[in-house]
């Protein structure tokens, strides 16, 4: 008899095992942090970035805007626009090291580009 109650733990155990694996790799399809974006004028004062994952099939970019009264603001930003692009592309270029993100705010426009920023 004491073999059998072994076979049944090790069964428990195995079924157990698969059964946290099997809720552990469940993820929610489409679940981005930015279901609405926007073209982002204006100061900004951070800036986060969230990368493609199993819930969201796009890069997404969220930056604290600081508006005229002075108070901030989280906004999803449009990634397919120019600011956007330089500041993933500045994020990439520090190695997405959090301690550098002022560095691709701060940063100056490239000169000769004709555009401006506000």
């Amino acid at each position: 008899m004491s073999i059998l109650q072994r076979n049944c733990a090790v069964l428990l155990v195995v079924v157990a095992a698969a059964c946290v694996e099997l809720y552990q790799a469940q993820t929610p399809i489409g679940r981005c942090a930015c279901p609405k974006v926007q073209p982002v004028k204006g100061k900004i004062s951070d800036f986060q970035v969230l990368e493609k994952r199993a819930s969201c099939e796009k890069t997404e970019l969220i930056v604290t805007r600081i508006n005229p009264d002075n108070s901030t603001q989280k906004l999803c930003m449009f990634t397919e626009g120019i600011r956007a692009k330089r500041l993933l592309s500045c994020w990439e270029s520090i190695n997405k090291n959090e301690t550098r993100k002022m560095e691709c705010i701060d940063r100056p426009k490239m000169a000769g580009n004709g555009t401006t920023e506000k």
